[in-house]
């Protein structure tokens, strides 16, 4: 068996580490999913000793493992194929979820990576969730958008709309089988507000009169050149009236306004709200599908 050298990041590690990480999702997801200024930004946050491990090999960097945000377990390898080092790195981060009195580990892997999907299912895993990745590339302005009477769309105004934002958005998502609850702060560093991705003229709210009963939540992606639709929710008493779909064309609308035509979102394949048949009916189409993994700890 190969041996590995094993030590924990560290700043310096920035670049080699960002390589490897966006070399993997390139294969699994078709784009790198992020900049090296987004790792910098997440390892502001992170406990070296206690959240990471990279192993060499003569020198050169074959893996790479994050505990992210302390109870989700990220492995990235060189060679796709390596398992064995994909489970001595697991084995690394499950015991530092242990040490940290950790009770759940979730993480994500892409349909494509048959290493992870099988390393994770060996070691104790389950799946009972799937995303879909759907795309769609417009080459003519979309249909304009039909509102029902009294709904009106307007863009978020920052210091005004974060509250009430937050509690349609929050209610909108009660459906969703993989919804948790998140308090404002939560949510707020959830959707990036006040990052350099937010963008309030990409937020859009349905409105009847004074009150949000739709949201809109998107932003931009310059490095891929992609407008991405991330929160489009309505609120419960007011589905089934055609503003998902509205929102959903108001979206495209004006990423098509900005020169953006290339438009991706996530959605759960098994949305309760039929969700996937809505970005099905403006044209968009599946590219990649990825599984969320669970796995419980025994208490120690």
């Amino acid at each position: 068996m190969k041996k590995y050298s094993v030590r924990p990041a560290t700043p310096r590690d920035l670049e080699a580490v960002y390589a490897l990480i966006a070399a993997q999702n390139v294969n699994d997801f078709g784009d790198a999913l992020i900049t090296t200024d987004g790792l910098q930004r997440r390892w502001q946050n992170i406990r070296f000793e206690k959240q990471t491990c990279m192993a060499y090999s003569e020198g050169e960097l074959e893996g790479y493992a994050e505990l992210r945000d302390g109870d989700s377990p990220f492995i990235y390898l060189a060679d796709k194929n390596n398992i064995d080092l994909g489970f001595q790195l697991l084995m690394v981060l499950e015991d530092f979820a242990k040490d940290n009195k950790v009770a759940e580990l979730s993480t994500q892997v892409s349909a494509r990576n048959l290493t992870l999907l099988e390393l994770f299912l060996l070691n104790g895993y389950h799946s009972e969730l799937s995303f879909l990745i759907m795309e769609l590339v417009m080459s003519e302005p979309p249909a304009t958008p039909e509102w029902m009477d009294g709904i009106q769309v307007r863009s978020f105004i920052p210091g005004q709309d974060e509250q009430t934002t937050f509690g349609a958005d929050e209610e909108a998502a009660e459906d969703k089988g993989y919804h948790q609850p998140l308090d404002f702060d939560a949510w707020s560093k959830r959707m990036g507000l006040g990052s350099e991705r937010f963008d309030p003229g990409l937020w859009f709210l349905a409105c009847d009169g004074n009150e949000i009963v739709g949201i809109a939540l998107n932003y931009y992606d310059p490095r891929s050149v992609t407008g991405w639709v991330d929160h489009l929710g309505v609120r419960r008493a007011w589905r089934k009236k055609g503003i998902g779909k509205a929102l959903l064309l108001h979206t495209l609308g004006e990423f098509y306004r900005r020169g953006v035509k290339h438009i991706k979102l996530s959605v759960d394949s098994k949305s309760l709200t039929n969700a996937p048949d809505l970005y099905e009916s403006v044209g968009m189409q599946t590219i990649h599908e990825y599984h969320i993994y669970r796995k419980e700890l025994p208490v120690q």
